[in-house]
């Protein structure tokens, strides 16, 4: 049996009141963008705000 990772509580935890969904998305990215997100501290919360934004921008809000 594999051990959980010591982080297991608090890792996908929300930052704001707003709540998660249950499962996440998976996307590829091209490789200039993925480095640069992965060289993010915060890259959940900047994935998150970043696909909100876009998301309101379609939606018009």
């Amino acid at each position: 049996m594999t051990e959980r990772r010591a982080d297991y509580l608090t890792r996908f935890k929300p930052i704001g009141e707003e709540a998660l969904a249950d499962k996440p998305i998976s996307v590829f990215l091209p490789k200039d963008l993925y480095q640069y997100v992965r060289s993010l501290p915060n890259k959940a919360e900047w994935l998150r705000q970043a696909i909100s934004e876009a998301a309101k921008r379609d939606l018009g809000k």
